[in-house]
């Protein structure tokens, strides 16, 4: 006992050492560097606000200045269409020598004008005022002349051109003149100069060569820049006119402002790099102070950690892997058992809803062979079982996280009290089961059976949360504030809330905040997995809603489902009148003709599902693997209207595998994919391949080879 204690004694002190030790390693580090880091980042923020300013400043003035431009353009183009008056193209011909001197006049001292011209509906110049007589030039290539005959939006700005006179670089700002009749008479066109545009920036710049300015179209075309890029001129210009402005190797901080209505802005930028530089060199001389001490005192410090740690390395090493091996031996149990738990569901749901794919057909096969059977209630009784076993293999591959979810309109007013003979079984003959829904509640769109099975999920909690009865009751109204998700915030759309209660023992305060977590629960050893109120939070998570849990105890437990409306216009499509589902079609008339190729590996499916499609008049030729189709399909691929192929066989492919070489191979022949298996739908879907689940009735059967069928004529 004596040497025990004196041993905690021993680790003890060993560790309160090691841990201040390690304290002195990390102050001797972390403090220097804090208050270095804390520095540099004080100066990188000077420097990043200054260059800011500088291009807020560069890209206002430009903004200033191109429009005060653009609006003398427009001015000058508007007093050009008064000048034309409403004379006709040849009138105006007629009219070019005063016109050449009166567009002389207007444009005299604006040195942003390359040129102005009017241009006739022909796309030849009639005047301008640059030469007399106008050069025999024919435009009507040119873009902006085209987006004038065209009606297109005015005023048009071009991308940066070349004259075919002069070869000088310009760009285009245009108006039209239409005629009496609504016809284009002429095109008023305004050429500005790229130099002009950068001769402003150069002087904008001033002494500052690394703030770079540009006026560029909407379209992302540079009309002007400064700096000049090389070979930036001439013909060169405007070919350099749609290349990236900005590097796409650096970033940049960046202002940008668009010039009103026009389809150009001002950008101007300076490379982050270069505002790095001036930074860097202030690091450089604050860091020769500051890590040369810091690495020193670090040393010693760690030196000291090194020497006292290695008494206890080897016991630690050993506790270190004796717990890690634990652990993982544990995930891998836990994965082991999940893996293994979704791989049993996935292929009971798969066998056992082909067994109901089997019931499903043969109900409507004896329907079809005995009409007085049509209103038997017997097999009304084997439909609802059918459909009942449906939501089972459901919730079964929801438990094993498969379930691929498919969410519906519900309206809680018919949806909750229907659900009141589902609930109350679980609940438990001693508990006595309430369901309430207010007349005003909006429906919902959510998965139908996950929201049952998160219900009953709750109904087998409150069933064990009063072993000697009690009350159980489902409340569905609209929710008020307060009980929209927490991240709701400004979201316009409605909730509905289900609250459900019980008068059961409840749950200690301390263990709230954890009965969402997975595998966690207060039942004894045995008596639960931890999965329901995972499962009830994840439904209403996926569902865009969230849940909350409330308990006092000995007073019981309110669990609140808060779940979004369905939208106004889902509500309005549910809502419209419907028309009576017609009487099943006669046999042989549905789909005369039509020659299906069923692929399907388990006998009992292929007949029963061949037989309805026969009886709707379809020639079925059955085939049991995907390898078979494929050999058929080579020569004769003309002899079938549609393939409908199981998703899950026993072949060397799977039918997405099947349906996609289909599709590849033979584009005209449409496939329809049916499966029981979850993740299938899933998969299949994901590729956009046509697919039905099992057991599917025979009237989605008929839809899903119709729609598939739309357009085309079946064969004689």
């Amino acid at each position: 006992m004596q040497r025990l204690q004196s041993e905690e004694s021993i680790q003890s002190a060993s560790s309160k050492t090691l841990a201040w030790l390690r304290a002195t390693v990390w102050l001797a580090a972390v403090l220097p560097l804090l208050l270095f880091g804390l520095v540099a980042w004080h100066l990188h923020q000077r420097a990043a606000a200054q260059a800011q300013w500088r291009v807020d400043s560069a890209a206002r003035i430009g903004e200033e200045h191109a429009l005060k431009v653009f609006e003398t353009n427009i001015a000058l183009l508007n007093r050009v269409a008064d000048a034309l008056g409403d004379d006709a193209q040849a009138m105006l011909r007629a009219r070019e020598p005063p016109l050449h001197d009166q567009l002389v006049r207007m444009t005299t001292g604006l040195r942003q004008l390359q040129g102005l011209f009017v241009i006739g509906s022909n796309g030849r110049i009639i005047a301008n005022n640059r030469v007399f007589p106008a050069p025999p030039i024919d435009v009507s290539d040119r873009e902006f002349f085209r987006h004038h005959r065209t009606g297109g939006v005015q005023p048009y700005f071009s991308e940066v051109l070349t004259s075919r006179t002069t070869g000088e670089p310009f760009f285009d700002m245009s108006l039209r003149r239409m005629g009496a009749d609504g016809s284009l008479v002429a095109v008023l066109s305004a050429s500005m100069a790229p130099p002009y545009f950068a001769g402003f920036y150069s002087e904008l710049a001033g002494q500052d060569p690394d703030l770079h300015v540009e006026l560029r179209h909407s379209r992302g075309a540079v009309l002007a820049a400064w700096p000049p890029k090389p070979a930036a001129t001439g013909t060169a210009l405007a070919a350099a006119a749609n290349g990236p402005a900005l590097r796409s190797d650096a970033p940049h901080i960046v202002a940008e402002r668009p010039l009103g209505t026009y389809p150009v802005h001002v950008v101007a930028w300076i490379e982050h790099p270069v505002v790095l530089l001036g930074w860097y060199r202030q690091l450089g001389l604050l860091a020769a102070f500051v890590l040369p001490g810091t690495l020193a005192l670090t040393y010693l410090a760690w030196v000291a950690l090194q020497r006292t740690r290695r008494s206890m390395q080897l016991a630690q090493q050993l506790h270190s892997e004796t717990a890690q091996r634990l652990h993982v031996e544990d995930s891998l149990r836990q994965a082991q058992k999940l893996e293994a738990l979704g791989r049993m569901g996935g292929g009971v749901a798969h066998d056992f809803n082909n067994l109901l794919m089997v019931i499903t057909n043969n109900v409507y096969l004896h329907r079809r062979l005995q009409p007085a059977l049509a209103d038997s209630k017997q097999l009304a009784a084997i439909e609802r079982a059918v459909a009942g076993g449906s939501r089972l293999t459901q919730q079964l591959l929801s438990f094993a996280g498969r379930q691929a979810l498919h969410p519906e309109r519900l309206d809680l007013q018919a949806q909750l009290p229907a659900m009141h003979n589902l609930i109350a079984p679980a609940s438990g003959a001693a508990v006595r089961v309430e369901v309430h829904v207010e007349p005003d509640t909006a429906a919902v769109e959510v998965d139908a059976a996950e929201l049952e099975l998160a219900l009953i999920n709750l109904a087998i909690n409150a069933r064990d949360a009063m072993p000697g009865g009690g009350w159980l009751r489902i409340e569905a109204a609209n929710a008020v504030a307060g009980e929209r998700p927490a991240d709701a915030a400004g979201d316009v759309r409605r909730f509905v809330v289900i609250r459900v209660r019980d008068s059961g023992h409840g749950v200690a305060p301390a263990m709230i905040e954890r009965v969402f977590e997975p595998f966690f629960t207060t039942k004894a050893a045995g008596q639960g997995t931890g999965l329901g109120l995972a499962q009830v939070y994840g439904f209403c998570t996926r569902a865009g809603g969230t849940a909350h849990f409330e308990s006092v105890v000995n007073e019981g437990t309110t669990v609140r489902l808060v779940l979004p409306a369905a939208n106004a216009a889902a509500n309005a499509a549910a809502d419209a009148p419907r028309a009576p589902p017609s009487a099943p079609p006669l046999a042989g008339q549905a789909l005369r003709g039509v020659r299906v190729m069923l692929v399907e590996d388990n006998a009992e499916v292929a007949f029963t599902t061949g037989a309805v499609l026969e009886s709707m008049g379809c020639l079925v030729r059955q085939v049991d693997n995907a390898d078979q189709v494929i050999d058929m399909l080579r020569t004769q691929a003309t002899h079938f209207d549609i393939v409908l192929s199981d998703i899950v066989m026993s072949s060397t492919q799977d039918g997405i595998g099947l349906a996609t070489q289909i599709t590849r191979a033979h584009p005209q022949l449409p496939v329809v994919l049916i499966s029981g298996y979850a993740t299938s739908l899933a998969s299949a879907a994901a590729l956009g391949l046509p697919v039905l689940p099992k057991p599917c009735t025979p009237d989605a059967l008929l839809a899903a080879v119709r729609k598939a069928l739309a357009g085309k004529v079946p064969a004689d």
